[in-house]
């Protein structure tokens, strides 16, 4: 039955059948358990596993008359599997239930988002290589900065990538938890030891203490790294909306977005629907941060703000992961114009090259600041490149000659790096990669 079930993609596991599923999955392992250990007639578990059924419409029949979901659950149980019944939830509270299976059910989904995120290594490493030694200006504050190559901001996507893997495995390891402890925590009716069974047949760890759930920063940790991936992926659709710009036009998405009134409209609308729902993804994470501090030992509170924000949650980063590599994959690159666009910038971003050529010659970095400042703003006032108003200036002539003041304008020795930068990165091995470490 488990088997089968994980196999359902990420909108099945939020179901309530499959809710349902599980908790008839933690409630026979833990009489499985019990029966192990002489607490319950030999058989029970294995009467109650063949003739349990899941009828979804009678259990919320049923919730409407008592107010209780874990309550309705199990007397419709009862129903289908007769006097053995009474043996279910035997020393558990409802919590023990839905926290251990929840527990199943987040581990699953990061399974999945884990496949998902994994999927993005080869697109980026291939997008990230080939255009690796693709020259384009760099912008910081959304102003002409140094030199740099378009796969080399693919490259840091990709660094990105193994460290969002990272924070999503350490959450994985953190929600494999459950907890079969009774009502306050004390097993007072569920021995630690058939607990430890159970849980050793539901793939988890006990928690190892616990109130009558499990703490709640486990789960924050979850929503973190669900954040954590949804702004990975804003970063890569960001950096597409402002590159595919009219006056920059320096890549486009595979299949932008027309217009209705102006034809000529080719809107990045990937991209701008992915950076949205990654406003709702870290908008998840205070939420999940408040329910980390309960009333004594469990109130209600955190429980109807996870029933909205896990499912959510999971179904928007699945979708986003899925389509941040339809995004990189489809992405239409345009090394001309990037050059075009390095070129209009008229050697501004080589300012620096020039002021540390004027250092080495023995100015005060200070005065070759301020220098190359007035120069800078004297090309762009006047229409003209840094290298013509410096080449022309007595302050920059009598300290460096033609071929080094040509030098501090190289391209070639700006870029001169990046392959060793590409160097501390390996390809991904094959469709799932697993960076060292994980």
């Amino acid at each position: 039955m488990w088997e089968r079930y994980a196999l359902e993609p990420m909108r099945g596991l939020w179901t309530l059948e499959a809710q349902y599923r599980r908790w008839l999955a933690v409630e026979l392992a833990a009489l499985s358990a019990l029966e192990e250990l002489g607490r319950v007639p030999p058989g029970t578990a294995e009467n109650i596993r063949e003739r349990a059924k899941i009828d979804v419409e009678r259990i919320l029949g049923i919730e409407r008359k008592v107010g209780h979901d874990l309550v309705a659950f199990l007397t419709a149980l009862e129903e289908s599997v007769g006097e053995e019944g009474r043996w279910l939830h035997y020393g558990l509270t409802s919590s023990d239930v839905k926290d251990t299976s929840l527990a199943l059910a987040i581990r699953q989904a990061l399974d999945l988002v884990l496949e998902k995120a994994r999927a993005l290594y080869r697109p980026l490493w291939e997008l990230a290589t080939r255009y690796k030694e693709t020259p384009i200006v760099g912008r910081t504050h959304g102003q002409y900065a140094e030199p740099t190559t378009f796969g080399l901001k693919v490259l840091l996507w990709y660094d990105w990538l193994s460290r969002v893997e990272g924070r999503l495995l350490r959450a994985r390891e953190a929600i494999s938890v459950g907890k079969l402890s009774g009502a306050v925590g004390t097993y007072a009716h569920f021995p630690p030891e058939a607990e430890a069974l159970a849980l050793k047949a539901l793939g988890l760890s006990p928690c190892p203490v616990a109130s009558q759930i499990i703490p709640r920063d486990r789960h924050a940790e979850v929503l973190f790294s669900l954040a954590s991936a949804a702004s990975l992926v804003e970063a890569i659709a960001m950096e597409v909306r402002h590159l595919s710009r009219s006056e920059v036009a320096e890549v486009a998405e595979g299949r932008p977005e027309g217009s209705s009134a102006m034809p000529h409209k080719k809107n990045p609308i990937l991209s701008e629907r992915l950076c949205g729902l990654a406003r709702i993804l870290r908008a998840s994470l205070p939420p999940a941060l408040e329910n980390c501090a309960l009333w004594h030992e469990r109130d209600m509170s955190h429980s109807s703000v996870e029933r909205v924000l896990l499912p959510q949650a999971f179904v928007l980063v699945d979708y986003m992961l899925a389509k941040a590599r339809e995004l990189v994959e489809g992405l239409h690159v345009f090394p001309e114009r990037m050059r075009e666009n390095l070129l209009a910038a008229a050697g501004l971003p080589f300012s620096e090259g020039l002021l540390l050529s004027l250092v080495r010659k023995g100015m005060p970095r200070g005065r070759a600041h301020a220098l190359v400042t007035e120069l800078s703003r004297k090309a762009e006032k006047e229409g003209k490149g840094l290298l013509e108003v410096a080449g022309s200036d007595p302050r920059v002539k009598g300290m460096l000659s033609p071929e080094e003041l040509e030098g501090a304008f190289d391209l070639g020795t700006a870029l001169a790096r990046i392959d060793e930068l590409f160097r501390r990165f390996s390809p991904p091995a094959g469709p799932r990669y697993n960076p060292p470490g994980t």
